[in-house]
Order: C-alpha cells, then sequence, then structure tokens
C-alpha cells in the first residue's frame, strides 16, 4: 500500500560492538540491492564460513520471494513457480484466483489488521496511492505542486469510491484462493511487505538459534535480536528529526532487544500546497494524506504488524489514535514515540523501554 520513509539513525557501532570472546564467534554482514526498491542489511553472530552463506542465501530468498509475489507492477516471468502475484491479481478483478500459501498468509494478515483498526489500514486502495504518487514524484520547484496538478489530483480522488471494494480469501482442500470485487479495487501491500519479509527472516534466524543479530530492511523495518556488545545486551535507536535541515536524531530509544522497531512519517516523500506537506501515506477513511504527526514510532514483537500499524495510526487522528491505544496498547505489547505536527512529542513507553529526548 504505502511506501515506507527511513525514520532512524543507528547509534551503535557494528564493527566494534558486535565482537564477545563469551557470546559470539563472529559476525557476518550481508546486503541485498535487488528487493523491494530498498537497501537491506542483515548482521548476524555464527561460528563457520558455510552456514553463514547458507543464512545469507536462505535469507535473500525470503526477501526474493515477497519481493516477488507482492510487487504491484512487475509481471511475473514466464519460467516462475508462483501461480500469482499482486500485480497479476489486480488484472483480474472479479475473478477467483489460486495463490501460492505465502501469499494468501500476508493478505490473510493484512485483512486482519484492516478489521483491529476500523478501515485505517487497507490494502485496497492503491487507486488513491497511485494518484498521490503522481505528483509526489514530478519534479516541481522547492517541491511545491502547482495548485493546477493539486486540483486535478483532488479532483480525481473525490470520483473514487472505495465502499464496494471486497477482498474475498479462502482456503479449500489445502488449496488458497482470492477474489477481489470493486470498480475501484486496487491492491498495494506496499505498507506491509517489508515488514513482513522482515519478520520471516528473523523466525529464520531464530529457528536455527541465532542469538544475536539486526535486520535493517531499508531502515524502515528494523528487528533488534541481542547485541552481543560486551556491555549491554540491548540497542538504542535514534530517531530522525523530521523537520530538520539537517537529518539529525531528535531522541532515542533506549533498551530496544528482541524488538521491531518501525516508523511512518512526512518528511522524504512529499510535495507542498498552502504550506502543508501532501505525502505518500494515505489515508483509507479521507483518501487524502492527512497532516497529524510528522512521524509515528511504534516498538513491538512483530515487524509486519507494525509496519501496516505505523500506517493506519499516522492516519488517525489524536482522538481516535488515543481511545485505539487505549483498547490496544497492552495486549499487542506496542510502544510509541510520535513526533506531532505542532513539533510536541507524545510517548508511551512499555516494560524497559525509555525515550530520550535532545533538548
Amino acid at each position: 500500500m504505502i511506501k515506507k520513509v527511513l525514520s532512524f539513525i543507528i547509534v551503535f557501532v557494528l564493527s566494534i560492538s558486535l565482537m564477545s570472546c563469551e557470546k559470539a564467534d563472529e559476525l557476518y554482514t550481508y546486503s541485498y540491492y535487488d528487493y523491494m526498491d530498498t537497501f537491506i542489511t542483515i548482521n548476524f553472530m555464527t561460528s563457520d564460513d558455510t552456514i553463514a552463506l547458507e543464512y545469507k542465501a536462505d535469507i535473500e530468498d525470503i526477501f526474493k520471494t515477497y519481493h516477488d509475489l507482492t510487487s504491484n507492477y512487475n509481471v511475473l516471468p514466464v519460467s516462475s513457480t508462483y501461480l500469482e502475484n499482486i500485480f497479476s491479481i489486480n488484472q483480474k478483478i472479479g475473478q477467483k484466483l489460486e495463490i501460492d500459501e505465502p501469499l494468501y498468509m500476508i493478505l490473510k494478515q493484512a485483512e486482519e489488521i484492516k478489521t483491529l483498526t476500523n478501515g485505517y489500514f487497507d490494502i485496497s486502495i492503491g487507486k488513491a496511492i497511485d494518484l498521490w504518487k503522481s505528483i509526489i514524484e514530478n519534479d516541481y520547484d522547492d517541491n511545491i505542486v502547482s495548485d493546477e496538478d493539486f486540483e486535478l489530483v483532488t479532483t480525481a480522488i473525490e470520483a473514487l469510491d472505495f465502499s464496494s471494494n471486497q477482498v474475498i480469501l479462502s482456503e479449500e482442500e489445502g488449496h488458497y484462493y482470492i477474489e477481489t470485487k470493486g470498480d475501484n479495487v486496487k491492491l498495494d501491500l506496499g505498507a506491509i511487505s517489508k515488514g513482513y519479509a522482515t519478520q520471516r527472516a528473523v523466525e529464520y534466524l531464530e529457528d536455527n538459534n541465532v542469538t544475536y543479530y539486526f535486520i535493517n530492511s531499508g531502515s524502515s523495518s528494523l528487528f533488534m535480536g541481542k547485541n552481543s556488545n560486551l556491555e549491554r545486551d540491548y540497542f538504542n535507536i535514534g530517531l530522525t528529526c523530521p523537520i530538520c535541515s539537517a537529518k539529525g536524531s531528535y531522541g532515542t530509544i533506549k533498551n530496544v532487544m528482541n524488538q521491531s522497531v518501525t516508523t511512518s512519517g512526512d518528511y522524504e516523500q512529499y510535495v507542498l500546497h498552502d504550506d502543508l506537506r501532501y505525502h505518500h501515506i494515505i489515508s483509507p477513511v479521507t483518501k487524502m494524506p492527512m497532516q497529524y504527526y510528522h512521524t509515528v514510532t511504534l516498538v513491538g514483537d512483530d515487524a509486519g504488524l507494525l509496519d501496516a500499524l505505523s500506517t493506519a495510526l499516522f492516519s488517525m487522528p489524536e482522538d481516535v489514535f488515543a481511545s485505539w491505544m487505549l483498547e490496544h496498547q497492552v495486549s499487542l505489547n506496542l510502544s510509541y514515540v510520535r513526533f506531532n505536527i505542532d513539533e510536541t512529542i507524545s510517548q508511551s513507553l512499555l516494560d524497559d523501554l525509555i525515550f530520550e529526548a535532545i533538548e
């Protein structure tokens, strides 16, 4: 649905801190460049070069799988073993299609999160996302969209009606199916796919008893295991200032361990109109980019869930945000730091997490 933006400065030095005679064998770092339009880096500790290369290949296969399945602009190659991907599904509205289990499972979670967020997360509004991207990706002087282009987009947005959109998922005797319905339905998994793939990579490492690791999926979806630093097991994560001319940190979340950190923000992909930022995070409720916050950062246990929830929460007004958190924060083990549009900072952190603002 929505392509996330970087909101973190990693405040540790891996090459120095990830060596410990007691805890670790050797640090391995690998990067992937070809998946989900982002730069992915994994760091983990293991004892053997052969095992490390096996982990590298298997994790790359995880990201490649979800890149291929969730793409909404790439046709699957003729030789592909996959039945459908998001691109092909979007060409076959109204047809019941058999899909692979990995795609079914991410779609199932996306629909569950739609219910969880009362519709503030919705993978079926791709047409609205495309319209806003059409002006965000233009090269305007000083990033200021023309009145004419802004009016064209908002007029087109008003004509979209998503009320009849349906994503129908079913399982029959070990086979998985999807059918999409609606005049304006277009699936977009951009707001969950990276986090979901990251979570699968985390599960792979933990299934192989890897304890000390860090995954940076384009810095929009992070997951920290334990830090093998001799002095501490946890990580400290700096949060990028969304309104500063120089991208410094406005504060740090401390004591992050075995958790994911995800941020949605308005400060990298946007255009200006009447001094407001019109960004890439589109509210399914208003069909518009909303201006409640500059960033919403979440810390929790599941990178895929956080990827989607940060998108949904970013579009919620403050009273809706507060009510939703009151109901779900503890049960989902969610912490948050929010940089509001008025430049104040709101926070609520659970367990041992601490947020320290920079004065």
